[in-house]
Parts: structure tokens; C-alpha cells; sequence
């Protein structure tokens, strides 16, 4: 299992489309942190006013925008490449011949794009850290997401690592749901119009799944204790059905 995952690992990076959405996605955070330094102010996309940009609010301050490029178009482009490409290509009928079971194969391919998504999250979690200490200035207090008493140093690290955990989760939920259409359209552009639209669609239903197009704002409110019930309930209920779908069609699937 670990060779399968490896060698997944390694096709997903080998190729130069990867290679290309991951430097769009590092510039995508650069200029975002650059006008965040130009401003020195932030402005809350959903009216919770204007917020000066410190190193301890900087990482999921900038996030507003860099989820919302990641969610919709940067890992679901990632993610529909490397399943329903791979599945329009006919590829897999050549990987199906190793000595493995059939679900190990997709098993394998969604650890790997998990542990892809999972870089992608580190590399602007780097990129904030180190903007934040050499070039915004330092404070020993900061503001959670729509509280007006200021929370100490010591515990922005706790809800820093809480967001991106969160954040990450929320993109496993997305790459769930597209195994789930890729193995129904196995067109790459059909799969993403799919995904896009199955997206807006979720969101009309339930309204935290909104995740699933603009992530900050749920996130944030997950945050608090007080308005994170509905949030877990829908993205452990999405992800559990997801998982549930792509396995058994998968099974079924003649490649």
C-alpha cells in the first residue's frame, strides 16, 4: 500500500500541470499578503468592519481571499486532473494490472492528493509565518474573529493551527465530493462544471456548506464553540456519504 501511495505521490508532481498550480497558488498568497502590506488594514469581506493587519492575524487574515482561489478553482483544477484524467485517459487500466486490490488503487490516489493538499496548506502557512514576522508589525495581542476582548500571544498559535486544520478538512471534504463526479463524468472540464454547480447547489440546501465555495466565514464561526454544530454535522455528514459513493463506485466502475 505505501508503494501505491508513493508512486501516486510521485505521478502527481511529475506532472507539469501540478507544478504549475502550485506556483499560481504561492503567487496568489504573495500578492495577497503584499496588499494586505500596502493597506496595513483589512476589510472583512461579510461587514464585520476593518481589522489592522499584525505578524498574529496575518495567516488566517489573508486566508479570506487565498481560501476562496483554493476552494473553487486551485485544488478542484488539481483534483479533476488527476481523477477524472486519469480516468478519460485511460491510464489506470495499466496501473490496475499490480498486485493490489482494486480499492487500494483509489485508496492510494486520494491519500496522495490529501498529502498534496495537505503542502499546499503548509506552503502558505510558511509563506504568512514568515511575511508576518518580517514585514507587519509585532503585537502581543491580537482579535479572534468577531470578538472584541484581545486574546494574548500565546494563544494565537493554538487558533492559528486550528484554522488551517480546519481549513484542511474543508478541502478533504472537496476532494471527496470530486472523487465522487469524477467517477460519474470522466471529462475533466464536465467533472469541474460539475463540481462548480453540485457546489452551489449543496449551498442552497444547507447553508454552512458554503464551505464548499467561500470557506472563511464558516470556518471562523466553527471556531466558536457557539456556532460550530451545524458546521461539523455538514461536513461529517458530506464526507462520510462521499466516502461511501466513491468506494462503491469505484468497485463497480469497469476501467
Amino acid at each position: 500500500m505505501l508503494g501505491i501511495w508513493r508512486s501516486e505521490m510521485e505521478r502527481i508532481w511529475n506532472r507539469k500541470s501540478t507544478f504549475l498550480l502550485y506556483i499560481a497558488y504561492i503567487l496568489i498568497v504573495i500578492a495577497i499578503i503584499w496588499s494586505h502590506k500596502v493597506t496595513g488594514t483589512k476589510v472583512l469581506r461579510f461587514g464585520e468592519g476593518t481589522v489592522v493587519v499584525n505578524n498574529l492575524n496575518l495567516l488566517w487574515l489573508m486566508m479570506s481571499e487565498v481560501a476562496l482561489f483554493l476552494i473553487t478553482a486551485i485544488l478542484p483544477i488539481l483534483y479533476v486532473d488527476q481523477l477524472s484524467g486519469d480516468l478519460y485517459s485511460g491510464a489506470y487500466r495499466l496501473y490496475m494490472l499490480r498486485p493490489y486490490r482494486r480499492f487500494q488503487f483509489w485508496l492510494a490516489k486520494l491519500l496522495a492528493l490529501s498529502a498534496t493538499t495537505v503542502i499546499f496548506m503548509g506552503t502558505s502557512l510558511l509563506i504568512g509565518v514568515i511575511a508576518g514576522w518580517l514585514f507587519f508589525p509585532h503585537s502581543s495581542t491580537f482579535l479572534k474573529y468577531g470578538s472584541s476582548v484581545a486574546s494574548l500571544r500565546s494563544d494565537s498559535i493554538s487558533y492559528i493551527l486550528a484554522f488551517y486544520l480546519v481549513l484542511t478538512l474543508v478541502c478533504l471534504v472537496k476532494l471527496m465530493l470530486s472523487s465522487v463526479v469524477c467517477l460519474f463524468v470522466s471529462r475533466p472540464l464536465f467533472a469541474y462544471i460539475v463540481i462548480l454547480m453540485l457546489s452551489v447547489f449543496l449551498f442552497e440546501l444547507f447553508r454552512p456548506l458554503i464551505m464548499l465555495m467561500d470557506p472563511f466565514q464558516q470556518i471562523m464561526l466553527a471556531l466558536r464553540l457557539d456556532s460550530s454544530l451545524n458546521f461539523w454535522m455538514c461536513a461529517g455528514g458530506l464526507i462520510l456519504v462521499s466516502i461511501i459513493i466513491s468506494f462503491t463506485r469505484w468497485q463497480r466502475k469497469i476501467v
